[in-house]
């Protein structure tokens, strides 16, 4: 059966990364959310996408160049009007949000701009320390990183994300150690193979944003894993 996943959260309907779109994901039953995290320049795991702060929130400028307590001033309502004064969220606090949801957590680190050296561990010991070791999926367009995680962390999950229209990825994979793979939609349609070869060589599926309902039955019916939505209220519908 696919899964929806809320991509940054219930992203459409609140601002993204924040808690109240975990909140929100939850309680518009996405069976997972897709959160991106980045480290503070003191060395904190924190809840954000873009590797500025300039379009999320009230602050500009580089996420790894502030202390956790700069970032904590900042608001990141999204301009939102009814969620202002929602907060960059800490990794733990999002992870303490979600234990009881019993929600599979993807974690996208945000490596492959700034190479943010120690992140892989600081993520997995914040994981682990929350015991949600079976419920997270670990992702990144950094495919050393994705393959540090996968040969040092296991039993971790892993998923390596890509947007380019790439050559049977499948057995790339495979020579990573990883267990899944995160193509961008599109792939999926262009390649229509992928999702049977995937799943003989034991790789999941999971793809990237699918905010149209038609678009997602389309996957599902082609057997992918996992689709991360914007809008996963909508997606649940049609699935």
């Amino acid at each position: 059966m696919t899964t929806v996943w809320a991509h940054r959260g219930a992203s459409a309907k609140a601002p993204e990364n924040t808690l109240a779109a975990f909140r929100l994901a939850h309680e518009v039953g996405a069976d997972g959310v897709e959160l991106d995290v980045q480290l503070t320049v003191d060395g904190r795991v924190v809840v954000i996408h873009d590797e500025t702060l300039d379009r999320t929130t009230t602050g500009k400028g580089p996420v790894c160049s502030r202390t956790l307590d700069a970032l904590r001033a900042l608001d990141a309502s999204y301009g939102r009007e009814e969620y202002r004064g929602e907060r960059i969220p800490l990794l733990e606090e999002v992870l303490e949000l979600l234990a009881p949801t019993g929600m599979t957590v993807n974690i996208e680190l945000k490596n492959s701009v700034e190479p943010y050296p120690g992140l892989e561990d600081a993520v997995v010991s914040l994981v682990e320390a929350a015991g949600l070791a079976d419920k997270v999926i670990y992702s990144t367009f950094n495919h050393i990183s994705a393959t540090r995680l996968a040969r040092s962390f296991q039993p971790s999950r892993v998923g390596l994300l890509f947007s380019d229209i790439l050559a049977e990825p499948w057995d790339y994979a495979e020579h990573r150690d990883v267990s899944a793979l995160h193509p961008h939609w599109r792939y999926v349609e262009l390649v229509p193979e992928t999702v049977e070869r995937c799943h003989a060589a034991g790789l999941a599926v999971n793809v990237w944003t699918v905010d149209s309902p038609s678009t997602a039955r389309r996957l599902a019916d082609l057997g992918v894993d996992a689709v991360i939505s914007n809008r996963p209220d909508e997606v649940r519908k049609v699935l």
